[in-house]
Protein backbone atom coordinates (compact mmCIF):
# COMPACT_ATOMS: atom_id res chain seq x y z
CA UNK A 1 0.00 0.00 0.00
CA UNK A 2 1.16 3.52 -1.03
CA UNK A 3 -0.08 6.60 0.87
CA UNK A 4 -0.24 10.32 -0.67
CA UNK A 5 -1.00 13.89 0.39
CA UNK A 6 -2.02 14.14 -3.24
CA UNK A 7 -4.46 12.35 -6.16
CA UNK A 8 -1.54 11.55 -8.34
CA UNK A 9 -3.93 11.65 -11.77
CA UNK A 10 -3.61 13.32 -13.88
CA UNK A 11 0.08 13.97 -13.05
CA UNK A 12 0.94 17.36 -13.34
CA UNK A 13 2.89 18.47 -10.28
CA UNK A 14 5.76 17.29 -8.68
CA UNK A 15 4.41 14.81 -5.90
CA UNK A 16 2.10 13.71 -8.67
CA UNK A 17 4.62 13.27 -11.24
CA UNK A 18 6.85 10.83 -9.21
CA UNK A 19 4.08 9.12 -7.26
CA UNK A 20 2.38 8.22 -10.46
CA UNK A 21 5.30 7.22 -12.62
CA UNK A 22 6.11 5.26 -10.00
CA UNK A 23 2.70 3.66 -8.91
CA UNK A 24 2.40 2.71 -12.31
CA UNK A 25 5.43 0.52 -12.65
CA UNK A 26 5.18 -1.21 -9.58
CA UNK A 27 1.29 -2.19 -10.47
CA UNK A 28 2.76 -4.29 -13.10
CA UNK A 29 4.64 -6.44 -10.94
CA UNK A 30 2.52 -5.94 -7.65
CA UNK A 31 -0.77 -5.50 -6.22
CA UNK A 32 -1.25 -2.22 -5.15
CA UNK A 33 -3.43 -0.12 -3.27
CA UNK A 34 -3.24 3.56 -2.96
CA UNK A 35 -4.54 5.19 -0.52
CA UNK A 36 -4.39 9.70 -1.01
CA UNK A 37 -6.12 12.33 0.46
CA UNK A 38 -8.58 14.07 -1.63
CA UNK A 39 -9.22 17.63 -1.62
CA UNK A 40 -12.65 17.91 -3.46
CA UNK A 41 -15.20 15.29 -5.19
CA UNK A 42 -13.53 16.00 -8.55
CA UNK A 43 -10.46 14.62 -7.26
CA UNK A 44 -12.28 11.39 -6.09
CA UNK A 45 -13.25 10.48 -9.22
CA UNK A 46 -9.70 11.44 -10.77
CA UNK A 47 -8.24 8.57 -8.50
CA UNK A 48 -10.88 5.99 -9.69
CA UNK A 49 -9.08 6.67 -12.82
CA UNK A 50 -6.08 5.08 -11.89
CA UNK A 51 -8.02 1.94 -12.07
CA UNK A 52 -7.56 1.78 -15.72
CA UNK A 53 -3.65 1.32 -14.74
CA UNK A 54 -4.37 -1.62 -12.34
CA UNK A 55 -4.54 -0.04 -9.48
CA UNK A 56 -6.91 0.13 -7.06
CA UNK A 57 -7.72 3.64 -4.78
CA UNK A 58 -9.23 4.83 -1.48
CA UNK A 59 -9.69 8.57 -1.08
CA UNK A 60 -9.94 9.89 2.23
CA UNK A 61 -11.50 14.11 1.72
CA UNK A 62 -9.43 16.55 4.10
CA UNK A 63 -10.59 19.87 4.35
CA UNK A 64 -6.97 21.88 5.97
CA UNK A 65 -6.98 24.74 8.01
CA UNK A 66 -10.62 24.53 9.55
CA UNK A 67 -10.57 25.90 13.41
CA UNK A 68 -11.32 22.24 14.03
CA UNK A 69 -7.54 21.45 14.06
CA UNK A 70 -6.86 24.21 16.66
CA UNK A 71 -7.53 21.99 19.90
CA UNK A 72 -5.28 19.06 18.02
CA UNK A 73 -2.69 20.89 17.01
CA UNK A 74 -2.02 22.73 20.58
CA UNK A 75 -1.94 19.22 21.63
CA UNK A 76 0.63 17.58 19.08
CA UNK A 77 2.42 20.86 19.60
CA UNK A 78 2.78 20.25 23.79
CA UNK A 79 3.59 16.48 22.35
CA UNK A 80 6.19 17.85 20.19
CA UNK A 81 4.74 16.97 17.12
CA UNK A 82 4.47 19.67 14.51
CA UNK A 83 0.90 20.91 14.63
CA UNK A 84 1.04 20.65 10.51
CA UNK A 85 0.52 17.38 11.56
CA UNK A 86 -2.44 16.96 12.29
CA UNK A 87 -4.70 18.40 9.24
CA UNK A 88 -3.63 15.61 7.28
CA UNK A 89 -5.37 12.58 8.37
CA UNK A 90 -8.55 11.10 6.96
CA UNK A 91 -9.99 8.44 9.11
CA UNK A 92 -11.07 6.45 5.87
CA UNK A 93 -7.45 6.15 5.19
CA UNK A 94 -6.69 5.05 9.03
CA UNK A 95 -9.34 2.60 9.07
CA UNK A 96 -8.14 0.71 5.73
CA UNK A 97 -4.69 0.13 7.51
CA UNK A 98 -6.58 -1.08 10.53
CA UNK A 99 -8.41 -3.36 9.06
CA UNK A 100 -6.73 -5.09 6.00
CA UNK A 101 -3.37 -7.01 5.48
CA UNK A 102 -0.11 -5.32 3.56
CA UNK A 103 2.80 -6.80 3.16
CA UNK A 104 4.16 -2.97 2.91
CA UNK A 105 2.95 0.15 3.78
CA UNK A 106 4.83 3.19 1.88
CA UNK A 107 4.13 7.09 3.14
CA UNK A 108 5.08 9.51 0.86
CA UNK A 109 5.77 12.75 2.73
CA UNK A 110 6.76 12.65 6.58
CA UNK A 111 3.06 14.28 7.19
CA UNK A 112 1.11 11.39 6.16
CA UNK A 113 3.71 9.25 9.29
CA UNK A 114 0.92 9.12 11.57
CA UNK A 115 -1.07 6.28 9.46
CA UNK A 116 1.70 4.24 10.55
CA UNK A 117 0.22 3.97 13.90
CA UNK A 118 -2.88 2.49 12.77
CA UNK A 119 -0.81 -1.08 11.41
CA UNK A 120 -2.54 -3.46 13.76
CA UNK A 121 0.27 -4.73 16.42
CA UNK A 122 2.12 -7.86 16.08
CA UNK A 123 1.42 -7.58 12.15
CA UNK A 124 4.14 -8.15 9.68
CA UNK A 125 3.67 -5.46 7.80
CA UNK A 126 7.21 -3.67 6.55
CA UNK A 127 6.90 0.24 6.63
CA UNK A 128 8.72 2.86 4.42
CA UNK A 129 8.74 6.50 4.33
CA UNK A 130 9.73 9.01 1.18
CA UNK A 131 10.91 12.08 1.82
CA UNK A 132 9.93 14.32 -1.25
CA UNK A 133 11.13 17.13 0.80
CA UNK A 134 13.39 17.63 3.85
CA UNK A 135 10.59 19.60 5.63
CA UNK A 136 12.45 21.57 8.36
CA UNK A 137 14.92 22.88 5.51
CA UNK A 138 11.83 23.66 3.37
CA UNK A 139 9.77 25.26 5.88
CA UNK A 140 12.82 27.50 7.22
CA UNK A 141 12.94 28.45 4.08
CA UNK A 142 9.87 29.24 2.72
CA UNK A 143 9.36 31.83 6.36
CA UNK A 144 12.19 34.04 4.84
CA UNK A 145 10.40 34.45 1.54
CA UNK A 146 6.41 34.79 3.00
CA UNK A 147 4.94 38.51 3.46
CA UNK A 148 2.30 38.02 6.31
CA UNK A 149 4.07 37.86 9.43
CA UNK A 150 1.37 35.54 10.70
CA UNK A 151 2.70 32.82 8.32
CA UNK A 152 6.42 33.72 8.54
CA UNK A 153 6.08 32.86 12.41
CA UNK A 154 4.22 29.53 11.48
CA UNK A 155 6.70 28.27 8.97
CA UNK A 156 9.69 29.33 12.08
CA UNK A 157 7.48 26.96 14.28
CA UNK A 158 6.91 23.79 12.20
CA UNK A 159 10.76 24.09 11.28
CA UNK A 160 11.39 24.01 14.71
CA UNK A 161 9.57 21.07 15.40
CA UNK A 162 10.37 19.02 11.87
CA UNK A 163 14.00 19.50 12.73
CA UNK A 164 13.73 17.34 15.58
CA UNK A 165 10.72 15.16 14.57
CA UNK A 166 11.88 14.34 11.12
CA UNK A 167 15.22 12.34 12.11
CA UNK A 168 13.51 10.82 14.78
CA UNK A 169 10.80 9.62 12.46
CA UNK A 170 13.11 8.18 10.01
CA UNK A 171 14.16 5.68 12.82
CA UNK A 172 10.80 4.25 12.92
CA UNK A 173 10.64 2.89 9.60
CA UNK A 174 11.87 -0.21 7.78
CA UNK A 175 13.59 2.35 5.30
CA UNK A 176 13.77 5.56 4.23
CA UNK A 177 13.81 6.97 0.61
CA UNK A 178 15.25 10.38 -0.03
CA UNK A 179 15.10 12.38 -3.58
CA UNK A 180 18.72 13.35 -3.58
CA UNK A 181 21.64 12.96 -1.92
CA UNK A 182 21.91 16.46 -0.03
CA UNK A 183 18.59 15.63 1.62
CA UNK A 184 19.69 11.79 2.56
CA UNK A 185 23.25 14.03 4.09
CA UNK A 186 20.69 16.37 6.05
CA UNK A 187 18.77 13.61 7.31
CA UNK A 188 21.58 11.10 8.61
CA UNK A 189 23.79 13.99 9.47
CA UNK A 190 20.85 14.56 12.19
CA UNK A 191 20.81 10.81 12.94
CA UNK A 192 24.04 9.08 12.13
CA UNK A 193 23.28 5.61 11.44
CA UNK A 194 19.85 6.26 9.40
CA UNK A 195 19.22 3.97 6.46
CA UNK A 196 18.40 6.40 3.60
CA UNK A 197 18.57 5.13 -0.13
CA UNK A 198 18.50 7.85 -2.73
CA UNK A 199 15.81 7.50 -5.46
CA UNK A 200 15.90 10.74 -7.45
CA UNK A 201 13.29 12.22 -9.49
CA UNK A 202 12.65 11.48 -13.00
CA UNK A 203 11.06 11.86 -16.40
CA UNK A 204 9.62 9.45 -18.64
CA UNK A 205 11.92 9.97 -21.56
CA UNK A 206 10.08 7.71 -23.96
CA UNK A 207 7.24 10.27 -23.76
CA UNK A 208 9.06 13.25 -23.80
CA UNK A 209 11.18 13.20 -26.76
CA UNK A 210 13.13 16.23 -27.48
CA UNK A 211 11.70 18.66 -29.35
CA UNK A 212 12.98 20.74 -32.19
CA UNK A 213 14.35 24.34 -32.16
CA UNK A 214 11.95 27.40 -31.47
CA UNK A 215 11.40 29.57 -34.31
CA UNK A 216 12.45 32.79 -32.72
CA UNK A 217 14.65 32.90 -30.07
CA UNK A 218 12.64 35.04 -27.60
CA UNK A 219 10.86 33.50 -25.33
CA UNK A 220 10.89 32.34 -21.70
CA UNK A 221 9.39 29.88 -19.61
CA UNK A 222 8.40 29.07 -16.15
CA UNK A 223 6.71 26.08 -15.10
CA UNK A 224 5.75 25.39 -11.56
CA UNK A 225 2.40 24.97 -9.18
CA UNK A 226 1.75 28.78 -8.80
CA UNK A 227 -0.52 28.47 -5.38
CA UNK A 228 3.17 27.12 -3.85
CA UNK A 229 5.18 30.02 -2.29
CA UNK A 230 8.39 29.59 -3.50
CA UNK A 231 6.74 29.59 -7.14
CA UNK A 232 4.76 32.26 -6.32
CA UNK A 233 8.11 34.16 -5.15
CA UNK A 234 10.15 32.64 -7.98
CA UNK A 235 7.27 34.14 -10.74
CA UNK A 236 7.17 37.37 -8.82
CA UNK A 237 11.13 37.52 -8.82
CA UNK A 238 11.30 37.14 -12.33
CA UNK A 239 8.62 39.28 -13.59
CA UNK A 240 9.26 42.17 -11.25
CA UNK A 241 13.51 42.20 -10.70
CA UNK A 242 14.83 39.92 -13.17
CA UNK A 243 12.93 41.10 -16.50
CA UNK A 244 13.88 44.69 -16.45
CA UNK A 245 17.24 44.23 -16.49
CA UNK A 246 16.59 41.18 -19.65
CA UNK A 247 14.97 43.84 -21.30
CA UNK A 248 17.49 46.89 -21.60
CA UNK A 249 19.32 43.66 -23.20
CA UNK A 250 16.81 42.34 -25.37
CA UNK A 251 13.36 44.06 -25.60
CA UNK A 252 11.14 41.87 -27.21
CA UNK A 253 11.55 38.98 -24.60
CA UNK A 254 8.25 37.02 -23.33
CA UNK A 255 7.87 35.85 -20.17
CA UNK A 256 5.43 32.90 -19.84
CA UNK A 257 4.28 31.75 -16.70
CA UNK A 258 2.32 28.04 -16.63
CA UNK A 259 1.10 26.00 -13.83
CA UNK A 260 -1.83 25.62 -11.54
CA UNK A 261 -3.28 27.40 -8.92
CA UNK A 262 -2.11 30.35 -9.83
CA UNK A 263 -3.01 33.59 -6.86
CA UNK A 264 -4.31 36.72 -7.78
CA UNK A 265 -0.86 37.71 -6.53
CA UNK A 266 0.66 35.53 -9.93
CA UNK A 267 -2.46 36.42 -11.91
CA UNK A 268 -1.14 40.44 -11.27
CA UNK A 269 2.19 39.90 -13.14
CA UNK A 270 0.22 39.46 -16.70
CA UNK A 271 0.90 42.33 -18.73
CA UNK A 272 2.82 43.16 -22.19
CA UNK A 273 4.93 40.10 -23.10
CA UNK A 274 4.25 38.42 -19.47
CA UNK A 275 1.59 35.70 -19.66
CA UNK A 276 0.34 33.62 -17.13
CA UNK A 277 -1.50 30.93 -18.42
CA UNK A 278 -2.80 28.33 -15.55
CA UNK A 279 -2.91 24.82 -15.51
CA UNK A 280 -2.79 23.51 -19.15
CA UNK A 281 -3.44 19.81 -20.44
CA UNK A 282 -0.52 19.89 -22.45
CA UNK A 283 2.84 21.77 -21.89
CA UNK A 284 4.76 20.63 -24.55
CA UNK A 285 3.09 23.42 -26.88
CA UNK A 286 4.97 25.93 -24.39
CA UNK A 287 8.02 24.18 -24.41
CA UNK A 288 7.99 24.18 -28.18
CA UNK A 289 7.14 28.28 -28.02
CA UNK A 290 10.19 28.07 -25.49
CA UNK A 291 13.95 29.32 -26.01
CA UNK A 292 14.39 27.66 -22.07
CA UNK A 293 13.10 27.31 -19.02
CA UNK A 294 13.91 28.61 -15.60
CA UNK A 295 13.56 27.96 -12.09
CA UNK A 296 13.90 31.11 -10.44
CA UNK A 297 13.76 29.40 -7.02
CA UNK A 298 14.74 31.51 -3.68
CA UNK A 299 13.30 28.63 -1.63
CA UNK A 300 12.00 25.28 -1.25
CA UNK A 301 13.23 21.27 -1.04
CA UNK A 302 13.67 18.12 -2.72
CA UNK A 303 14.64 18.40 -6.27
CA UNK A 304 13.09 20.14 -9.47
CA UNK A 305 11.00 17.87 -12.26
CA UNK A 306 10.14 20.88 -13.64
CA UNK A 307 14.36 21.11 -15.21
CA UNK A 308 13.67 17.12 -15.65
CA UNK A 309 10.91 18.13 -17.91
CA UNK A 310 12.39 20.77 -19.87
CA UNK A 311 15.62 18.93 -20.30
CA UNK A 312 13.82 15.48 -21.38
CA UNK A 313 12.36 18.24 -24.07
CA UNK A 314 15.59 19.49 -25.43
CA UNK A 315 15.11 23.55 -23.95
CA UNK A 316 18.15 25.08 -22.10
CA UNK A 317 17.48 25.67 -17.99
CA UNK A 318 18.55 28.30 -16.21
CA UNK A 319 18.49 28.19 -12.53
CA UNK A 320 19.18 29.71 -9.42
CA UNK A 321 21.42 27.34 -6.93
CA UNK A 322 18.40 26.20 -5.25
CA UNK A 323 16.11 26.04 -7.50
CA UNK A 324 18.51 22.77 -9.35
CA UNK A 325 19.36 21.61 -5.45
CA UNK A 326 19.90 18.14 -5.58
CA UNK A 327 19.38 17.04 -9.05
CA UNK A 328 23.53 16.68 -9.69
CA UNK A 329 23.31 18.37 -13.09
CA UNK A 330 26.95 18.66 -14.78
CA UNK A 331 27.93 22.30 -15.26
CA UNK A 332 27.86 21.66 -18.99
CA UNK A 333 24.19 20.60 -19.11
CA UNK A 334 22.81 23.83 -17.43
CA UNK A 335 23.42 27.17 -16.10
CA UNK A 336 23.45 27.89 -12.83
CA UNK A 337 22.97 32.14 -11.43
CA UNK A 338 22.01 33.63 -8.40
CA UNK A 339 21.03 37.29 -8.08
CA UNK A 340 18.75 39.09 -10.03
CA UNK A 341 20.92 40.81 -12.78
CA UNK A 342 23.47 37.61 -13.03
CA UNK A 343 19.94 35.59 -13.51
CA UNK A 344 18.85 38.03 -16.33
CA UNK A 345 22.44 38.40 -17.80
CA UNK A 346 22.72 34.23 -18.46
CA UNK A 347 19.65 34.33 -19.82
CA UNK A 348 20.79 37.01 -22.51
CA UNK A 349 23.45 34.40 -22.87
CA UNK A 350 21.32 31.53 -24.10
CA UNK A 351 18.87 33.52 -25.77
CA UNK A 352 21.69 35.05 -28.41
CA UNK A 353 24.31 32.21 -28.50
CA UNK A 354 22.98 29.72 -30.87
CA UNK A 355 26.51 27.35 -30.16
CA UNK A 356 25.62 27.17 -26.81
CA UNK A 357 21.94 27.02 -26.73
CA UNK A 358 22.33 23.74 -29.21
CA UNK A 359 25.38 22.23 -26.55
CA UNK A 360 22.65 23.00 -23.15
CA UNK A 361 19.65 21.07 -25.14
CA UNK A 362 21.90 18.35 -25.81
CA UNK A 363 23.63 17.68 -22.83
CA UNK A 364 20.20 18.22 -20.70
CA UNK A 365 18.95 15.63 -22.64
CA UNK A 366 21.70 13.10 -22.47
CA UNK A 367 21.96 13.72 -18.80
CA UNK A 368 18.20 12.85 -18.22
CA UNK A 369 18.50 9.50 -20.50
CA UNK A 370 21.23 8.74 -18.23
CA UNK A 371 20.41 9.27 -15.32
CA UNK A 372 16.49 10.15 -14.24
CA UNK A 373 14.66 7.58 -16.18
CA UNK A 374 11.09 6.72 -14.73
CA UNK A 375 11.98 2.96 -15.87
CA UNK A 376 15.66 2.98 -14.35
CA UNK A 377 14.19 4.41 -10.57
CA UNK A 378 11.33 2.12 -10.49
CA UNK A 379 13.90 -0.62 -10.63
CA UNK A 380 15.42 0.95 -7.55
CA UNK A 381 11.87 1.05 -5.48
CA UNK A 382 11.17 -2.45 -6.54
CA UNK A 383 14.64 -3.51 -5.28
CA UNK A 384 13.68 -2.04 -2.13
CA UNK A 385 10.52 -3.80 -1.72
CA UNK A 386 12.43 -6.65 -2.72
CA UNK A 387 15.12 -6.56 0.18
CA UNK A 388 11.95 -6.23 2.84
CA UNK A 389 10.14 -9.15 1.60
CA UNK A 390 13.25 -11.24 1.78
CA UNK A 391 13.56 -9.75 5.32
CA UNK A 392 10.25 -10.80 7.23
Amino acid sequence: MILTNVVPYPPYGGVHLRVFHLLKRVARKHEVTLGCHAWCEAEVESAAQLSHFGIRTVTGLLTVGSWRHFGPAVKAALSGIPPEVVQYQAPALHSLIRHEHFDIVQMEETLLAPYADSIPKGARTKTVLTFHNVHFLQTKRIAGIENALWKRLWQNLNAKFMRRYEPALAERFDRSIAVSEVDRRLLVNATPGLKVTVIPNGVDTRELTCLPAPEEMGSVLFVGTLSYRPCIDGAVWLVREILPILRSQIPNVEIWIVGSGATSEVEALAGEGVFVTGRVTDIRPYYQRATLATAPLRAGGGSRLKILEAMALGRPVVSTTIGAEGLDVPAESIVIADGAEQFAHAIARVLTDTALWHSLARNARRFVEDHHDWEDLAEKQLQIYEDLSAAT
